[in-house]
């Protein structure tokens, strides 16, 4: 019993500390939102400041010629041995390049961007299923010129050499002339924005004071120009039709965003 009465005693101290404490954080918790609340409250300056602004937006367009045309291209053979099949289209794939070469093409700009050997088979409607006839092998090469003129004869030449999967044409800006153009346009718009925010402000009674911020935008459409020639390859050697293929015109356009400060 002594030991009971003793563990007792000991303890009263200890829970009297506890809620006082507990009384104490309840009331600093109770208090600190109102102080932070008044903190994040804006002054009356900066509230007027965010009202006296123009936004304006504005955009310069131009479509020009394409200097620079991508075209793509496979070699597709098939038969029952695929070692021999290899052969026949590396021979045709050293053809095309030369050929590409002789058009003026550097020989950096002609890449193979394809290869596959799978298994060729084809519905028997006889033995209604598939019967396995052997291999097909494509090898696919990407040429790339900055004479959009020569677009047709490469085609042709490739065609006429062994491509018979033509599946791309595409015509667009080198990086140079992009750049240059949209250098200019974004002047333009610049100034446009300017000026729309300056009369703005005029027929408002009020005068621009700085700029406050801006932010550009790019836009690049490129003109389509698909063309597509499958099964040469069954055709005799030669008969590759003349290829006229016209460009279009590319559009780039540089568009602005921005907001000036006021008073007045």
């Amino acid at each position: 019993m002594a030991n009971k009465t003793k563990y007792s005693l000991d303890t009263g101290p200890i829970a009297l500390a506890i809620m006082v404490a507990a009384i104490l954080f309840s009331s600093a918790f109770y208090f600190a939102p109102a102080k932070a609340q008044a903190q994040l409250l804006p002054s009356d300056n900066s509230f007027n400041q965010l009202q006296h602004t123009i936004s304006v937006s504005a955009d310069s367009s131009q479509e020009v010629a394409p200097d620079k045309v991508e075209i793509t291209f496979s070699v597709v053979s098939r038969g029952p041995d695929s070692s021999l099949l290899q052969t026949e289209n590396d021979a045709k794939l050293r053809q095309i390049k030369e050929k590409m070469i002789a058009l003026g093409v550097p020989e950096a700009n002609i890449k193979t961007v394809g290869y596959s050997l799978d298994r060729w088979s084809e519905y028997n409607k006889t033995q209604e299923q598939y019967v396995d006839l052997g291999y097909q092998l494509q090898n696919t090469l990407r040429v790339v010129s900055y004479d959009t003129s020569k677009a047709g004869n490469i085609v042709k030449d490739a065609v006429q050499n062994g491509a018979n999967d033509v599946s791309g044409i595409q015509f667009s800006l080198s990086d140079a002339a992009q750049k240059e153009l949209y250098g200019t346009l974004l002047k333009k718009a610049v100034s446009e924005a300017k000026a729309k925010a300056t009369s703005m402000a005029s027929s408002a009674g009020v005068s621009i004071v700085s700029l406050g911020q801006m932010s550009e935008g790019y836009s690049y459409v490129a003109p389509m120009a698909n063309y597509a020639y499958k099964g040469v390859a069954d055709s005799a050697a030669g008969s590759a039709p003349e290829v006229s293929i016209s460009a279009g015109l590319v559009k780039v356009t540089a568009s602005v965003s921005a907001s000036y400060e006021v008073s007045g």
